[in-house]
């Protein structure tokens, strides 16, 4: 088997979100039942309220970015997509389409499958330049079959 995301994917699926929504969740909370005579702000209700406005921002675009990625393996007929607590095998047959986008230097691969699976009809992942081109033929090979 071999594996087709980065090693990243542990970290920018569990750590980053978790981290994020914990530590800035309950700072933000903190902050917004803190009592407006202890801040050092003469008018803090603007200011708390952009500050939960920065972290509902962030924690969006964490889950758009982040959340939804996938650890991939692949062997010569199938797929393991696992969100590492749930582990799915799918067939390469049944891989409709991909689409790749750079975000920070990484490509991110969306495949979107030709059935709805426990983990959705859209899987995501990252990887590299040598893994997706591995990725792409082997696509390309099972659809000619």
């Amino acid at each position: 088997m071999i594996r087709i995301s980065s090693s990243l994917t542990l970290g920018l699926s569990i750590f980053i979100p978790v981290f994020w929504f914990v530590f800035f969740g309950s700072l933000c909370l903190f902050f917004v039942f803190q009592d407006p005579e202890d801040l050092p702000f003469s008018n803090p209700i603007p200011i708390k309220i952009g500050f939960v406005a920065f972290y509902l921002f962030f924690g969006f675009w964490i889950y758009y970015c982040f959340f939804q990625l996938r650890r991939i393996e692949m062997d010569e007929s199938h797929l393991y997509i696992t969100n590492y607590f749930k582990t799915i095998k799918v067939p390469l047959a049944q891989v409709e389409s991909f689409s790749t986008l750079r975000i920070f230097g990484m490509k991110r691969v969306k495949i979107k499958l030709l059935f709805k699976s426990s983990l959705g009809t859209k899987i995501r992942f990252i990887c590299d330049e040598a893994r997706l081109d591995y990725f792409k033929t082997s696509i390309e090979k099972h659809k000619t079959i």
